[in-house]
């Protein structure tokens, strides 16, 4: 079984030698081009999305609800990682 899908697209006939020249000067296929330019993107987007959440989070965010560097690090287990290495 595959992990892929085919995607099926037009793309601007004009601009289809250019396309081209740019994946041949970069030494990879339109295939891998596009892979990695459609990859970006989706990851930007989620970046993006992630960035809205926590800065609408942290608007909702009441003055009580912060804590301290080493409460942070006691609750995510950084101060046992500390003691381990040393």
């Amino acid at each position: 079984m595959k992990d892929t899908v085919r995607l099926n697209f037009e793309f601007p006939k004009e601009e289809y030698p250019y396309l081209k020249m740019l994946c041949a000067q970069k030494g990879v296929s339109l295939r891998e081009f596009a892979t990695e330019l459609l990859i970006e993107a989706i990851e930007e987007y989620e970046d993006e999305m992630l960035t809205k959440k926590a800065n609408a989070r942290l608007k909702e965010m009441e003055q009580e609800d912060n804590i301290d560097w080493n409460e942070a690090c006691r609750l995510s287990g950084w101060d046992r990682e500390e003691k381990v290495q040393n």
